[in-house]
């Protein structure tokens, strides 16, 4: 997944310029995911993934989904970037791209072994760093206890859709693709969580 991104990133950023040095995305990290995740369902053909972040000194440069680098920092406009036709927002290629929510997240598995009086044990993991629109961690068990990854989407539904937008969190066991289960809240929450007996945690956002 993570040499998807960056493969396919590096594709699109060979297109022309489309904007103005001034017109560059204000800092944070943005993706495709919501474009992309719907799109066979509408009836287009399903858009390479994006993941870039821009720096407070407006410098630019890929990154996967758990936000790692995939590339060194680049100045001056994002090759391939536009505003959409309608004004609203911008686009990479022809893909729509938006900007994520940063989140701060804490994971708490329970582990194979109980304690000594026979009561569950758990592991802890918190300040986990992700955001709002494809983001991922993973949480190593270290053999004491299930691997878990969460994600966090904010989803928008495909069109003609009537189901309403809301801030997802993923939890993933086996499967990087399909979730073991998920809870949501409202698109402009501050907080969602999930308890599933054997797992639990929530994320909380840090920025806009």
């Amino acid at each position: 997944m993570r040499a998807l991104c960056i493969t396919a990133f590096a594709s699109l950023i060979a297109l022309p310029h489309a904007v103005h040095a001034e017109d560059r995305l204000a800092p944070g990290i943005w993706t495709n995911t919501e474009d992309a995740y719907f799109a066979e369902e509408e009836g287009r053909e399903r858009p390479e993934p994006v993941l870039i972040e821009v720096g407070a000194d407006r410098r630019w440069r890929p990154i996967d989904a758990y936000g790692m680098a995939r590339g060194d920092w680049q100045e001056g406009a994002i090759p391939g970037l536009s505003v959409r036709k309608d004004g609203a927002g911008w686009q990479i290629g022809t893909s729509e791209i938006r900007r994520a929510r940063p989140f701060s997240c804490w994971v708490s598995v329970r582990k194979f072994a109980a304690k000594p009086d026979g009561t569950p044990d758990w592991t802890f993991a918190g300040n986990l760093t992700s955001f709002d629109q494809g983001g991922r961690i993973t949480i190593s068990g270290k053999g004491e206890a299930p691997d878990v990854s969460i994600r966090l989407r904010n989803v928008t539904w495909a069109k003609g859709s009537r189901n309403k937008p809301a801030l997802v969190l993923y939890v993933h066991k086996d499967d990087p693709e399909r979730a073991e289960s998920y809870s949501w809240a409202s698109p402009d929450a501050s907080l969602v969580g999930i308890n599933l007996r054997w797992m639990q945690g929530s994320c909380t956002r840090t920025g806009d």
